[in-house]
């Protein structure tokens, strides 16, 4: 069995980010109108294609096309703030009301992504990986779960 994943492992580390891409972690896909209109959402997605799709994922923001047509990758932490000061820069009208919706639906979509990496580095072991230091003191704040 280990023959068998071996060649797997030298394949996928051959291109750039290869290995982190065959053993991705958790993601989600998201639609380009999850996140505004194009003039909101252009700043920080990039143009929108005809088919551009928005996966969520925790590594760096790959804006370029990479693999099919339109696809862009995202870091969940980034996308929740971007979200939250998206939807406290919109004016309190009832014409922005459905686009606000919008969004928080998207934060609220992506909320348990950000929570159960939290958790999961949390509940690690105190050898591993930084001693007996306070893992709270180095992951970037919680973001609250509703905006």
């Amino acid at each position: 069995m280990l023959l068998l994943l071996l060649p797997l492992l030298l394949l996928s580390g051959c291109t750039a980010g290869g290995l982190s891409r065959a053993f991705a972690g958790q993601s989600l896909t998201l639609n380009y109108d999850d996140f505004g209109p194009e003039s909101m959402a252009s700043p920080f997605l990039g143009p929108r294609g005809s088919q551009t799709v928005i996966i969520a994922h925790y590594g760096f923001n790959d804006l370029t096309p990479s693999g099919p047509e339109g696809v862009r990758y995202v870091n969940v932490l980034q996308s929740l703030t971007f979200l939250r000061q998206e939807v406290r820069s919109l004016p309190l009208s009832s014409a922005n009301a459905p686009l606000r919706q919008r969004l928080r639906t998207t934060y609220a979509r992506l909320y348990p992504l950000q929570l159960r990496r939290y958790n999961n580095a949390l509940s690690g072991s105190f050898l591993q990986p930084f001693g007996g230091m306070d893992r709270r003191l180095m992951l970037p704040a919680l973001p609250p779960s509703s905006i």
